[in-house]
C-alpha cells in the first residue's frame, strides 16, 4: 500500500491530484493505489492530504501550471465575463458587479490615477463653487418660510 513518507508516492499523488483526478481527493489516492476503503475514509484523506509534504508537492505543481499559462490575464478575464454572462441571464445584479469588480481589478481599474483623480477630490473651482451655494442655501434658511401668493 502507499505511504505518504516515500518520495516517489507524495510526489505520483500530487501530480495526479492535480493533473487527471482534476483535484478530486480520492480519486488521486484510487489512481496512486491506495485501498478503496482509504478513499472513501474522510481520516485517511485527511491524514495523506494534511501531510506537509503532501501540501508542499501540490503548492509547488500550481505554482507551475500558473507560470505557464493556467492563470492568466486574458483567462482570468474570460472567466469572469462568462460569471457575469450567467449573472445577467439569471437577473441577477450582484452576481454582475462582483464580475464586473473582478474584471476592474484584474486590470487595475480600481485604482485612480493620480491623487486629483481620486473620488471625493475637488479642484479649488468646484470647491468656491459649493461654498457659495452652502452660503446662498443658509442665507434663504435664515430669511424664514415664505408664503405663496395663493396661501396669504
Amino acid at each position: 500500500m502507499p505511504s505518504v513518507r516515500d518520495d516517489s508516492t507524495v510526489e505520483l499523488l500530487a501530480q495526479t491530484f492535480c493533473g487527471e483526478a482534476k483535484r478530486d481527493k480520492g480519486q488521486a489516492m484510487r489512481i496512486v493505489g491506495y485501498a478503496e476503503s482509504s478513499c472513501k475514509s474522510g481520516q485517511a484523506m485527511k491524514d495523506v492530504y494534511e501531510n506537509l509534504r503532501v501540501k508542499a508537492a501540490i503548492a509547488r505543481i500550481d505554482a507551475v501550471q500558473a507560470q505557464i499559462g493556467h492563470r492568466t490575464v486574458e483567462n482570468l478575464d474570460s472567466m469572469y465575463q462568462a460569471g457575469f454572462d450567467v449573472a445577467k441571464n439569471q437577473k441577477n445584479p450582484a452576481g454582475m458587479a462582483t464580475n464586473t469588480t473582478g474584471i476592474a481589478r484584474l486590470y487595475n481599474m480600481d485604482q485612480p490615477d493620480s491623487a486629483s483623480d481620486a473620488p471625493g477630490t475637488l479642484t479649488a473651482e468646484q470647491a468656491e463653487r459649493y461654498d457659495l451655494m452652502a452660503a446662498a442655501a443658509i442665507a434663504d434658511k435664515a430669511k424664514g418660510p415664505t408664503l405663496s401668493k395663493e396661501t396669504a
